[in-house]
């Protein structure tokens, strides 16, 4: 655990940086945890994406492990994992600044890590603010080897419903630990890979103009950015 800097308005405070380690299968993804920001009058709730990590008796996986016919799992290296990384499609360098603008975010913004982790195994990641400093919402697109059961069981995603966007099927579901009703994620299955497209609104986020449903705002955002992504 450790702690960085952070500023809101005029009050400066300390923000909680946690590592959750849950043994929640093979997905890492960021989560919301909440911190305590003090300007010396009051208490603030601060909203901070974390890394959900998998762990393995006590260690991070390494290697993941898959089924044989006599119920036995056998390890799946970490070189043929790396590989099938490496052939995502890729939404950092596939996303032109011109569709990002259409959506809605500044591409100087723009995020490689999954919470500041580089290089997670299994997956790419490219995320975008609407704006540089007090940012209303996160737009992040994924992509992954994993499948679509395996998205669907993540004992954190609830709420499955089927979407049609840009002519794709895709499922829509939310976060079990998000009470707040701030994130919202779509999945679409394309050439042996998931692609994603989520939302975070920031817990701030008071105004009229952005007081949008995350999933209406992630259904936006993924009917423009569903040319970009791989043929089906």
């Amino acid at each position: 655990m450790g702690s960085d800097r952070c500023s809101r308005r005029n009050a400066s405070c300390v923000r909680t940086v946690e590592v959750q380690l849950e043994p929640n299968g093979d997905l890492v993804r960021p989560r919301l945890t909440t911190g305590v920001c003090t300007d010396g009058r009051r208490e603030q709730r601060v909203r901070r994406l974390t890394t959900a990590v998998v762990v393995l008796a006590g260690a991070l996986v390494l290697a993941a492990c898959e089924g044989t016919s006599d119920g036995t799992a056998t390890p799946v290296s970490t070189v043929d994992k790396s590989a099938a990384t490496a052939a995502l499609w890729d939404p950092c360098t596939q996303i032109g600044d011109d569709v990002l603008r259409q959506v809605g975010v500044d591409p100087s913004t723009r995020d490689t890590t999954i919470a500041g982790v580089q290089r997670v195994a299994g997956w790419k990641l490219c995320s975008w603010n609407d704006k540089p400093s007090g940012w209303n919402y996160n737009l992040g697109v994924w992509s992954t080897i994993h499948s679509l059961d395996e998205v669907r069981g993540d004992k954190n995603n609830i709420n499955f419903t089927e979407s049609q966007v840009a002519g794709r099927t895709g499922v829509q579901f939310r976060k079990a630990d998000d009470r707040d009703n701030l994130v919202c994620y779509l999945a679409f299955p394309t050439k042996g890979q998931i692609i994603e497209v989520s939302i975070y609104k920031s817990f701030t986020t008071k105004t009229p103009a952005d007081n949008r449903e995350p999933c209406s705002l992630a259904s936006r955002a993924a009917t423009i950015l569903a040319p970009t992504f791989p043929a089906e």
